[in-house]
């Protein structure tokens, strides 16, 4: 592509940024689709006032935003959709006229992901593993999109999974009712209470401990495992729950739709899906 006065620039806000694919699957996608953009790493170590200055004024269209700036995204923005609301964060912005609008795609790019494979998520029984960024994104979007009929939290510490059902309940107050933590062993929940467990912490990833998050006996054949973890794309829990005969949903689906609906609102144009899945797994492969 040649970049000329008319080239879009856009890009992933973060820090650091060198590990990140997104350059990789968005350039792609604007190759694809003969968009005269480009899409680069802006590695900054710090967010202040300044920052939300500059990016009115710089002709920036679009930004993906990651860690540790992800907070200060939502707060700043002038405008939030309704996750980045929930959640106090957001991973997209738009400027527009002036303004910085918020996104928060990595829910939608989860219920995404598990709709692949459960095309009707209402009415469907989750139990949702850690209560970090990305399961607040997941609730959220679960309970703001969806009609679970139970949302159970379940981790390492009862302490935080309180904090975290609390801070849900509080938010979605009239689903209050079903969403609920449960003990750090799960010997509070059956299996046959559950219909999809989505997996959200560490464990798993490549560097991290290569431990399952839940009892080894709690998966069944009736079961979907999601695990959001794409490095290694086979985790230990997906190849556990593949061996006890259930359904699984690898977690770089999450990664693939996240970008996808980033590029739409980047364009407005409709994103190249299997080439970005192209691009994507090859450059996983490529870590693995």
């Amino acid at each position: 592509m040649q970049i000329d006065g008319h080239t879009r620039v856009f890009g992933i806000l973060g820090h650091p940024t060198g590990h990140s694919l997104s350059p990789r699957i968005h350039n792609a996608a604007f190759a694809a689709r003969k968009i005269n953009a480009v899409y680069v790493p802006f590695d900054v170590p710090r967010a202040g006032a300044g920052l939300k200055r500059a990016l009115r004024e710089l002709p920036v269209p679009g930004l993906s935003v990651t860690i540790p700036h992800k907070a200060w995204a939502a707060k700043h923005a002038d405008e939030r959709d309704a996750l980045s609301e929930c959640c106090g964060a957001a991973n997209t912005l738009i400027m527009r006229d002036g303004l910085m609008y918020a996104h928060n795609t990595d829910g939608a790019g989860a219920l995404r992901a598990l709709k692949q494979h459960v095309p009707d998520l209402r009415g469907r029984r989750f139990l949702l593993l850690g209560y970090g960024g990305s399961a607040t994104a997941i609730a959220h979007s679960l309970l703001l999109d969806e009609n679970p009929a139970m949302l159970a939290v379940g981790g390492r510490s009862a302490t935080k999974i309180t904090k975290f059902v609390k801070a849900l309940k509080e938010r979605h107050g009239r689903k209050a009712t079903l969403i609920h933590g449960a003990r750090p062993d799960l010997a509070d929940l059956e299996p046959e209470q559950v219909d999809i467990i989505i997996h959200t912490t560490p464990l798993g990833m490549k560097g991290a401990p290569q431990e399952l998050p839940l009892p080894e006996d709690f998966i069944q054949k009736f079961h979907h495992v999601f695990d959001i973890v794409y490095n290694p794309m086979r985790t230990v829990l997906l190849s556990h729950a593949a061996s006890r005969g259930a359904q699984t949903i690898p977690g770089y689906l999450m990664l693939l739709y996240q970008a996808v609906i980033q590029f739409e609102l980047f364009t407005g144009e409709a994103a190249p899906e299997n080439l970005m899945e192209k691009e994507l797994l090859a450059a996983l492969r490529k870590r693995s």
